[in-house]
């Protein structure tokens, strides 16, 4: 018994030996307390929580390894000691470790004076996408993406507001230091990081090409080590996200009886129960299909590494055989040679894409068709609109005595998808070739090489026989072979036609510049010089059309023409030069005072040889990193805090080619652009627009922000406040009668005013050893002004309707080509409430009734008011996740505010044998005193704010849930199986496709005017990735 007691204190006094408290502190680099590491203690089972004065007590075994982990931090292991000390370094992923790129350079984001965002591959690596700029909407403040669903379509980008006016708006694309025009050619997944250089003082140093903000991507590159493989692949089904609900076939009756009624018709009403009940929208839309597969080989040695992927791309949109298909083939390399002194890249992308377009107008025609139309006749024609206005039956023929009107002019939907057939292909090349050598330890030189070649060719076939027989069913084929006799040499009877276009493109960038590294003890420089040259020759000709081939696809060749044959070559010739000089310097004392200066000098040859041929682009921004000052080292909850400011001037070189050039050819269509400073008339030529002195719009930006990181980087985030004025916007003018100038021409109008404030949150954290989480959030707030509006041009009219009607107005102190219209002010109920007030011309019970705004007692243009912009004036994204073990779910969504969008659709009705949605058929005015909110059926077709809605929307981009098995099979390190909803939830109260306009841009156009936009559409994607 003895024995027995004697052992269990034996082994007691050994366990209490064993098993001890350890106690210890977390500090960072700059000894500040570090709290809620975790720290683990595997051999005894144990584990703790460093408190907020970084201080932990842990049950281990003296000189057993404890491990801490942190976010932010590299996870450390260290042997148990009683009284330890333990400082973690910041991991090379934490915010302030980040290398941002800067335009011919990096900096780390610590360093930063700027406005820079950044989206890292990982951020958006696990959700599909063709594009990668829609890929990053929402996730960086003051850039507003406008998706467009069209399959392959390019999203609208925007960066704090819209400065132009007729330039170019899009933000310059940088792809591995070459300016490339698009990166819609790029995979997505060989994306590293995308930084965008939001202010002007950041993006300076491109000059002339950076006013709308300057979007620099990283592509992957291969890593020393065993060669590492990864592929993945997708499926999705795609279908109509925000489908209008139409009026069915007996409101469309009733709806169309009343207009006749109103109209004091006595004749060609419709009857009650028609045979046909077309919902077109459903007959035209059908599941669309995408999918992509890649596969990607990677590695390197110490002296050389090697990225290669391929990408294939292909979607079935909506619309019935509208396709697009897309293979890309990419290569980056890098040699190490001459004792590693001299550094040789290439990075090579080669795409083919094939597209099958289908007209957008489909959608318009089945928004408008009447529903009692068929789809088809019963002997298998394409169904029109002719009805019996006789007998108020929906048919083509007519008996003895009876007669066929139309309901409307609009053609059948299926038949305009049906009689499109064209196809697009297009080969595009781009390389980048780069030597770096490396002179000494603080001196290295580049010489960059860009060069990028596309080759676009279109076939158009057009069944005209076909066509002419679909629009009318009475015609007969007979009656057409009868035309071709009668008209023997008029292409108008052929059978058909057959068009090619072919437009190639050619660019190449040639940079070459020097960056200096220099530090004496605090004392930190960075200094890059160079000189880029860029030339730009878009070569379009097209060899028009030849009549008469054969209906098989395999014989239309031109060659193939049977009777016919027409040829009609055209070049036109697009030259742009841009001859630059740039350099930057960069001082920062200790990492605590950052100073940083940028200046560009251009030459473009867009412009004549003038004060405004070469202009120089200047910047200057700051930074201070107060959490390295003393009276914040006991701020035990501020990790990082800096402040920065800056001014920058940037240049809009992307206008209208014939600003201020001559055009000239030898015939009136053809015509060679003749570019630079020697542009004397030659024969042929004349002026295109007055020789006024217009250059490049010039923006000039005030920025200043706050970078933080709290509560041990668990939140991070940035404040910016900008000033970004449009120097001289230029602005299409149309001449007025008696004037000097006979064709339209541009002019420096006015300047254009974006100001706001946009701020980006991220919080991350970690639940014990399985669990981590994050959340994050952008907002962005932006006013847009026009000032300094020329007199001449005060008032200036745009966005036309299809029906004439004018919507847009520049006015001073408004936002550019603001909303301009009648205030909608109720429903004319009677004729004498209509004599017995001011009202327009034509006015009729049941009509809108318009406000008379200056009391004059009548209703003409004088009473039309602003109405704000399409231009929204807030924009936000939400982004949250967890992963837990193996499983990782986020959801992202994105949203705008303050704008106004015009329902083209809905208020450009021509007639009233169109279809209309239900609420305009609902409460609709039928009489006096049965509705003062909606007109009636028979209404007048002005622009007014009754069709002018809320462009509010907030959209779920994406829904994700993903499982990774780690290790499932021998070589394989991962698989990763997901499903994705992508766009699945839209809320808004417009009422018509989307709110989410992507027009052709211009503000004075048609952009925020839904017409013919392609519908918003959801898609549920299955996925899976796995790595080797």
């Amino acid at each position: 018994m003895k024995n027995f007691i004697l052992g269990v204190f034996l082994m007691l006094g050994g366990y209490i030996t064993y098993a001890q408290e350890i106690t210890g502190k977390v500090v960072d680099e700059s000894g500040l307390p570090i709290p809620d590491v975790y720290i683990v203690a595997t051999q005894s089972n144990t584990s703790t929580v460093a408190d907020l004065d970084g201080n932990f007590t842990i049950t281990a075994k003296e000189g057993e390894p404890l491990t801490f982990s942190m976010l932010g931090f590299d996870t450390m292991t260290v042997n148990a000691s009683t009284g330890m000390s333990v400082t973690l370094k910041p991991s090379a992923d934490s915010t302030l470790e980040e290398v941002v790129v800067v335009g011919y350079g990096t900096t780390k984001r610590s360093d930063l004076t700027g406005a820079v965002g950044t989206v890292k591959a990982e951020q958006f690596a696990k959700q599909p996408q063709y594009n990668a700029m829609g890929s990053i909407q929402g996730k960086i403040a003051g850039v507003n993406i406008i998706n467009n669903d069209a399959p392959g379509a390019t999203p609208t980008v925007r960066v704090r507001g819209l400065g132009t006016a007729v330039g170019g708006s899009s933000p310059l694309y940088v792809v591995d230091g070459i300016v490339v025009g698009s990166i819609d050619n790029i995979n997505p997944g060989d994306i590293l990081t995308m930084d965008v250089l939001k202010d002007a003082s950041s993006a300076a140093i491109y000059g002339s090409n950076a006013a709308n903000g300057v979007i620099l991507i990283t592509t992957k590159k291969g890593k020393s080590g065993t060669m590492k493989i990864s592929a993945s692949s997708s499926y999705a089904v795609k279908s109509l996200l925000n489908k209008v609900e139409m009026a069915n076939s007996s409101q469309y009756v009733t709806y169309f009886n009343e207009n006749l009624t109103f109209q004091g018709r006595t004749s060609g009403f419709l009857q009650e129960n028609q045979p046909y009940d077309t919902d077109w929208l459903d007959e035209t839309t059908d599941l669309g299909k995408t999918t992509i597969n890649s596969i990607a080989i990677s590695g390197g040695s110490d002296n050389a590494d090697y990225y290669v992927s391929y990408n294939n791309y292909s979607e079935d949109g909506i619309l019935d055989n509208q396709k697009i298909a897309r293979n890309t083939l990419r290569s980056n390399t890098s040699f190490k040679v001459l004792d590693n002194r001299l550094k040789l890249s290439q990075n090579v992308t080669y795409a083919h894409t094939r597209i099958n377009p289908k007209p957008f107008g489909a959608f318009n025609d089945a928004y408008r068709q009447a529903p009692i139309v068929p789809t088809h006749y019963d002997n298998g024609a394409f169904g029109q609109a002719f009805y019996n206005t006789t007998t108020g039956m929906v048919g083509y023929v007519a008996g003895d005595g009876e007669s066929i009107g139309r309901l409307n002019s609009i053609g059948n939907p299926l038949a305009n998808v049906y009689y499109q057939n064209e196809e697009t292909n297009v080969d595009y090349l781009q390389g980048m070739f780069d030597a770096e050598l490396k002179v000494t330890n603080w001196l290295k030189v580049n010489s960059r090489l860009g060069l990028t070649k596309s080759f676009a060719k279109t076939r158009t076939f057009s069944d005209i026989k076909g066509i002419w027989l679909t629009n009318d069913p009475t015609r007969t084929e007979q009656q057409f072979i009868d035309n071709q006799i009668a008209n023997p040499e008029s292409v108008t009877w052929a059978n058909n036609s057959l068009e090619y276009k072919n437009v190639e493109s050619f660019r190449y960038n040639w940079d070459t510049f020097f960056t200096i590294n220099k530090s004496f003890e605090n004392h930190n420089f960075t200094v890059i010089g160079g000189i880029t040259k860029d030339k730009r020759n878009d070569v379009y000709t097209a060899r028009v059309k030849d009549w008469n081939v054969p209906y098989e696809e395999q014989y239309w060749n031109i060659d193939q023409s049977q009777g016919y044959t027409a040829e009609a070559s055209q070049f036109y010739s697009t030259p742009i030069h841009l001859l630059s000089y740039f350099g930057r310097v960069e001082y920062n004392y200790n990492e605590k005072y950052l100073v940083t200066a940028n200046i560009r000098r251009d030459g473009n040859s867009n412009f004549k040889e003038n004060a405004e041929y070469w202009g120089t682009f200047p910047s200057f921004s700051a930074g201070w990193v107060l959490s390295k000052e003393d009276f914040l080292s006991n701020v035990s909850f501020v990790n990082f805090l800096k402040i920065r400011g800056g001014y920058g001037e940037i240049g809009n070189a992307s206008v209208p080619f014939n600003l201020t050039t001559l055009r000239s050819g030898n015939n009136s269509g053809s015509y060679n652009y003749v570019l630079g400073p020697n542009q004397d008339m030659v024969f042929g030529s004349y002026y295109s627009s007055p020789a006024l002195p217009i250059s490049w719009e010039t923006t000039k930006e005030w920025n200043a922000g706050v970078d933080f990181e709290l509560l041990n980087r668990r939140l991070t985030g940035s404040l910016d406040y900008y000033h970004r004025l449009t120097d001289g916007a230029n602005l299409l003018i149309n001449p007025v009668l008696n004037s000097a100038a006979s064709t339209a021409f541009y002019d420096e109008a006015c300047d254009i005013l974006n100001e706001g404030f946009e701020i980006g949150l991220n919080w991350r954290d970690t639940l014990g050893d399985d669990f981590n989480y994050f959340i994050g959030g952008t907002f962005a707030n932006n006013k847009n002004t026009v000032q300094n509006v020329k007199p001449a041009y005060d008032g200036y009219t745009g966005g036309s309707l299809a029906n004439g009607q004018i919507t847009k107005r520049l006015t001073e102190g408004q936002p550019i080509y603001s909303w301009w219209m009648y205030e909608a002010d109720g429903v004319w109920q009677t004729q004498e409430e209509i004599d017995a007030n001011p009202h327009i011309a034509g006015a009729q019970p049941g009509h809108l009734k318009y406000k008379d705004q200056n009391g004059d007692g009548r209703i003409d243009d004088a009473d039309k008011k602003t109405f704000g912009s399409y231009i929204p004036t807030f924009t936000y994204g939400i982004n949250v996740g967890f992963n837990y073990k193996n499983i990782d779910f986020s959801v992202d969504g994105y949203g705008v505010g303050g704008n106004k969008v015009y329902n083209g659709l809905k208020g450009t009705r021509i007639d009233g044998g169109e279809n209309f949605p239900v609420d305009m058929f609902d409460g609709r005015w039928t009489g006096p005193g049965t509705s003062n909110s909606t007109p009636g059926a028979n209404r007048d077709s002005r622009a007014s704010s009754y069709y002018l809605e809320d462009g509010d929307y907030f959209r779920i981009n994406n829904i994700t849930v993903g499982y990774t098995f780690r290790e499932l099979f021998k070589g394989i390190e991962s698989v990763r199986v997901y499903g994705t909803a992508q766009n699945p939830f839209l809320f808004t109260k417009y009422s018509g496709f989307t709110p989410e306009i992507n027009s052709n841009g211009l503000p004075g156009e048609t952009t925020g005017i839904e017409l013919s936009a392609y519908p918003n559409t959801k898609s549920f994607i299955f996925g899976v990735s796995l790595t080797l």
